[in-house]
């Protein structure tokens, strides 16, 4: 039943990602990564036992535990890249403002 449940997720992920790519809110490169992840999480759903050889290659003890680690980095990573990109988006804006200040301010005078 999860398995299921799962796979309508996924399904309905993709389609979303790919209405994204297709009003070009996002690039193919995005569309790709997300492809390739929901594709490795299909594929995790129907032979689990490649997060063990996962789990052993990078010397840790399950699978399971392997992917909630990596995921947890991944979220991390992800958070991190957000907050640069929010940051950066804070300074443009104050930057506009600041111009447009002082643009209105001589044309007033």
């Amino acid at each position: 039943m999860l398995r299921i449940l799962v796979i309508i997720f996924v399904i309905f992920a993709l389609s979303r990602a790919f209405l994204r790519f297709r009003d070009k809110s996002i690039s193919f490169r995005e569309l790709l990564f997300w492809f390739v992840i929901w594709t490795i999480t299909i594929v995790l759903i129907f032979e689990p036992d490649i997060s063990n050889y996962a789990a052993k290659f990078l010397g840790m003890g399950r699978g399971a535990d392997t992917i909630f680690f990596l995921a947890i980095v991944f979220l991390f990573y992800s958070t991190f890249r957000l907050y640069v990109k929010l940051d950066k988006l804070d300074r443009d804006i104050t930057d506009l403002a600041i111009k447009t200040s002082k643009e209105l301010h001589r044309e007033q005078k």
